[in-house]
């Protein structure tokens, strides 16, 4: 089986940023990366798999969550969630599963109001800005899509916090995917 991995930034997989296609920060960036992947690669036959950080309410930070599920909204929500593909691979790690929530902007009190906040807290277990866009790609080529995502943070700090917790996170979640594709052919 092939696996394509993703990551917005190479600070979430370092140790293993020579085996992961980045996409950059947002659903701009992804967009444009997603195209170009593509393009390249549309008749191969490999499963997507997006791995990186993500903030969360109630997780705790440095925990790893499969998500079941994508929810993706701007000021509002879409009426359909994305529901994820299950890994086709016996040795999964057993680790939660979790409900994320996607969109453009870094989720924080001081992006949204503190009433749209609360509603994606009873919406989502956790927040990123890229995994809608890659979702939508593998849906619309026909490839398995699958995200496993570390916990950086509880929505309660900036970006520079989010960087320097990072390059303790990216150890974790680099041991979990070499372990989760062991075996598999990198794409």
């Amino acid at each position: 089986m092939k696996i394509a991995l993703f990551a917005a930034v190479e600070d979430e997989v370092k140790p293993i940023v020579s085996k992961v296609h980045l996409t950059g920060i947002g659903r701009e960036n992804a967009t444009l990366s997603m195209i170009r992947f593509m393009e390249q690669h549309k008749d191969e036959d490999f499963t997507m798999l997006n791995i990186g950080t993500a903030g969360a309410h109630t997780l705790p930070v440095g925990s790893i969550v499969n998500i079941r599920k994508i929810i993706t909204g701007g000021s509002s929500f879409l009426e359909q969630p994305m529901l994820l593909d299950e890994f086709p691979v016996s040795h999964l790690p057993n680790v939660p599963q979790a409900t994320l929530f996607s969109s453009d902007c870094f989720v924080s009190p001081k992006v949204y109001e503190p009433e749209f906040l609360q509603g994606l807290k009873e919406k989502a277990d956790c927040f990123d800005m890229e995994s809608s866009v890659l979702y939508t790609f593998a849906k619309q080529y026909g490839k398995p899509f699958v995200s496993y995502k570390v916990i950086s943070d509880h929505l309660d700090v900036d970006i520079s916090e989010w960087q320097r917790r990072v390059s303790d996170l990216n150890k974790v979640l680099s041991q979990f995917t070499e372990t989760l594709v062991e075996g598999m052919e990198l794409l």
